[in-house]
């Protein structure tokens, strides 16, 4: 059930002067600690800073983002409660079955408490955000302007000062200013979202969008090579063109028919190489090995082991691929799976769910795209605090858009 207002019910809040300064306060308050957040990541990226440096500014800019978040849902609790009650239940079962894994198994709580509002501080953002564009819709798309701004000076300017990037075994990649080349190449596909959605509820103009847009394209598919974040961009293009074009269904499932026929002749023939497993597993740089190990370990768990998972860190072991240091599945969903059980990902994909039933028909589905695939590919947007405080943002400015399109909105 759709719980996002229409234009009309937008246009409806009146509020006292009072109540418009504290809106406002919130809603600067919201954007000033989102912008610290984004100004410190620089302290994450390798080489540039040692990793210890990051403690103190990181954390600090974290309390400072939860401290507005958790009051600013507080005061509006009476609005969230009309019209998004499922988020108020979803966290806070998601969390208890957190915790609870961790008393069953590991007591690490402070490590699964930041893990889990890794997951959901974005979605709660969303349901204060909407609160806030509600009342001020005209404050919250200039916040949207400046954040789309701040990100991309912080992104050139990292291009221009920083050394390349010497994270990804040796190779050189085009410098980063938030944290990894993960991390901004997902920052990076959100904030196209964000410029299109702006454009389209014609707050951004055409030129500048289409430069974004193609600069995002040479960071993300040449400059920055993360092969997921190209994933998520795929995904989520191809949804925006699943709703914005009837007949694409049809021409991607032609496309895909027609692309399978092809394939299958020189396969018939013996002219096509069929990939080794070894082959395989470098292709996709060992998930495929750590997948087969992941799937053994939870064939081999016990029912307790299966709805309660082995605790928090649990995912993380040394592999034959990845034999120099411990990692974690690089697909989240096993990740939480592994650690969490069968409970803790059911509770994250409901709090998806939720997130989703927040706006509009379909409005959030495309970035919901993108997330999914990001997450079910390596430690995606849903671990990437950077990238997915950016979500809200972007959803609201989805939001704004679809009204535009509404019957009888202002032009």
């Amino acid at each position: 059930m759709t719980m996002a207002p229409s234009a009309a019910a937008a246009a409806g809040f009146s509020a006292t002067p009072f109540e418009t300064r504290v809106t406002q306060g919130f809603a600067w308050a919201l954007f000033v600690g989102l912008w610290g957040k984004l100004l410190v990541a620089v302290l994450l990226t390798q080489p540039v800073i040692d990793a210890e440096a990051d403690s103190v500014y990181n954390r600090l800019a974290d309390v400072a983002l939860l401290g507005v978040l958790f009051a600013g849902l507080a005061t509006y609790a009476d609005a969230i409660l009309q019209r998004a009650p499922l988020m108020l239940v979803a966290v806070p079962l998601g969390l208890a079955s957190f915790l609870t894994t961790e008393v069953l198994t590991g007591l690490k709580f402070s490590t699964a408490v930041f893990e889990y509002l890794k997951i959901v501080t974005p979605a709660l953002i969303s349901v204060l955000l909407q609160r806030i564009f509600e009342r001020e819709p005209a404050l919250v798309i200039r916040l949207l302007q400046l954040t789309l701004g701040l990100v991309w000076t912080l992104a050139i300017g990292g291009l221009v000062v920083l050394p390349p990037s010497l994270n990804r075994g040796g190779e050189l990649f085009w410098p980063v200013y938030f944290a990894s080349l993960h991390t901004s190449s997902y920052l990076i596909v959100v904030c196209a979202a964000l410029a299109l959605y702006l454009f389209e509820a014609g707050r951004l103009g055409r030129r500048l969008f289409v430069a974004l847009l193609l600069f995002s394209v040479v960071l993300v598919f040449y400059g920055w090579g993360v092969r997921t974040s190209m994933v998520a961009a795929l995904a989520f293009g191809a949804v925006v063109l699943v709703q914005r074009t009837r007949l694409a269904p049809v021409a991607m499932f032609v496309a895909l028919a027609v692309g399978l026929a092809l394939a299958f002749m020189p396969l018939l023939f013996g002219l096509i190489h069929l990939p080794s497993w070894d082959e395989m597993v470098e292709l996709t740089s060992g998930r495929f090995s750590m997948w087969v190990q992941k799937i053994d370990i939870l064939a081999n768990s016990s029912l307790f082991e299966w709805l309660f998972g082995h605790g928090e860190g649990s995912d993380w072991i040394v592999s034959e691929v990845w034999w120099w240091s411990a990692k974690d599945s690089h697909n989240d969903f096993i990740r939480l799976l592994n650690q969490q059980g069968l409970l803790g990902l059911g509770a994250v994909i409901g709090v998806l769910v939720v997130w989703a039933g927040c706006f509009p028909r379909g409005v959030a589905l495309p970035l919901l795209a993108a997330l999914v695939a990001s997450t079910a590919f390596s430690n995606g947007i849903m671990f990437r605090p950077q990238a997915g405080l950016i979500m809200p943002l972007a959803l609201v400015a989805a939001t704004a858009a679809w009204q535009r399109r509404q019957p009888g909105a202002h032009r």
